[in-house]
């Protein structure tokens, strides 16, 4: 899939030089670009990755170049950017093939439970066994629960604790960043 339209995300990472001083191993764009399917200019950029907490850190590795997965490790975390962009102004409900039913909840093959209702400007409601940490960079982005909908700007900042979600973009395009981090759902219904 084609990166084309998503903002790259400048990762300066510091480290330990070969005689131990601080130093910056990396300053350029990250490498873990995720092109959404539905739509060009749409995405996910993987920042940094840790397996475990604790995370061991060494001072010249990069834990940002790793293969895509939604979920983070099952004892880590991942830091990630999400950029959406925006329905389209000519959107026709007829016209798009990315739209689901919702339906009963079900585990994807990445491990996430969804249940549907998705469309080209919306994701498909989700949760998963995750507690993340999302904070809005850019644009406008609504969270969408099962009893109701809140509108989110630059600077707000949620917290998802594993439960039923999606995300729109009804207006604007958006940036947003989430810290996810391993967690256990209690209920998985």
């Amino acid at each position: 899939m084609s990166t084309d339209g998503i903002k790259p995300i400048r990762r300066v990472v510091t480290g330990l030089n070969a005689q131990g001083k601080s130093c910056v191993l990396y300053d350029s764009a990250a490498p873990g670009v995720k092109a959404s399917a539905f739509k060009k200019g749409t995405g996910m950029t993987d920042i940094w990755l840790w397996n475990e907490s604790p995370a061991p850190i060494d001072g010249n590795r990069d834990d940002g170049d790793v293969p895509f997965h939604f979920e983070p490790p099952e004892t880590g975390g991942r830091l990630r950017v999400v950029q959406s962009e925006c329905k389209p102004k000519d959107y026709d409900a007829s016209k798009d093939t990315y739209i689901t039913a919702e339906h009963a909840p079900r585990r994807t093959e990445g491990g996430t439970w969804e249940r549907g209702r998705q469309s080209l400007f919306q994701t498909r409601i989700h949760k998963s066994e995750t507690l993340d940490y999302g904070v809005m960079l850019s644009g406008e982005r609504v969270l969408v629960t099962d009893e109701s909908e809140h509108v989110l700007t630059p600077g707000d900042v949620v917290i998802q604790v594993g439960s039923w979600h999606a995300w729109s973009d009804r207006n604007f395009g958006s940036q947003m960043a989430f810290v996810m981090m391993a967690a256990e759902l209690e209920d998985q219904k």
